[in-house]
């Protein structure tokens, strides 16, 4: 193989490259395309630097946190347990809660009852009264007949007021005397 290379050397004809002519738009990019590069490498630095600098204040702050929660367990247990006694008064309320409705029913259906009773009672007395007072009605028409017929048969017999004897005038009364009612006859 290397007899064949030989042979082809002397119609080899060696090529330097050169470089074509740019024109100005190629080498505006040609020149931000290296400015780039070197900016990317440059933020690459800058953003792994960053990126340290953030791994160590992580750290700080995760040390302050711990610090932090060594400090706030005993608040949290507090916490917790001032939850558990709120949670105990709550069902003690909604169970007194829940006695004083039965309490209420319950004073409820006797205050019902009372009052159907006292109601009951009410209308047996209206319905006493009402025969007491239709009797006295009775009472007081037989007596004013009874008495319409005695001053009858009195003024039949003679015995009216003509035949009485006069009597004297009434006195003044005194200023010390207490003041009595007057009553009038009916006739």
């Amino acid at each position: 193989m290397v007899l064949y290379q030989l042979a082809s050397v002397a119609d080899t004809v060696l090529v330097r490259n050169v470089p074509p002519l740019r024109t100005v738009f190629e080498q505006i990019v040609f020149v931000t395309s290296g400015i780039t590069s070197i900016f990317v490498f440059v933020l690459i630095g800058l953003i792994v630097v960053g990126l340290l600098a953030l791994r160590s204040t992580a750290t700080k702050v995760l040390a302050k946190l711990e610090e932090l929660m060594v400090e706030l367990k005993p608040m949290a247990r507090n916490t917790a347990a001032m939850s558990d006694d709120v949670r105990e008064m709550a069902k003690n309320v909604n169970r007194m809660v829940d006695d004083s409705r039965d309490t209420v029913r319950v004073v409820n259906e006797r205050v019902r009852s009372s009052v159907v009773t006292l109601t009951d009672r009410v209308d047996e007395m209206s319905e006493i009264i009402g025969r007491v007072n239709r009797s006295a009605d009775r009472v007081a028409s037989v007596a004013t007949t009874a008495v319409a017929g005695l001053k009858f048969g009195a003024r039949a017999l003679g015995f009216d007021k003509g035949s009485r004897p006069k009597k004297n005038k009434k006195k003044a009364p005194r200023a010390d005397a207490p003041e009595r009612p007057r009553l009038r006859r009916r006739d």
